[in-house]
């Protein structure tokens, strides 16, 4: 599904990330936009539950 990282070594388990999004409280959600223009937005977060619930 997912392209392979190019610097494996960057790369974080699954501990790591729920780690790092426990202890943050916001963001930035960047998608693609009208025409592929990048588009992003700051938003506050809170994990829980093994879910990201965004505000």
């Amino acid at each position: 599904m997912f392209r392979e990282m190019r610097r494996r070594q960057q790369t974080l388990t699954q501990e790591e990330c729920k780690e790092i999004l426990h202890r943050g409280t916001s963001g930035v959600l960047a998608v693609s936009g009208d025409e592929g223009y990048p588009y992003a937005v700051p938003m506050s977060y809170v994990y829980a539950d093994n879910g990201l619930y965004f505000h």
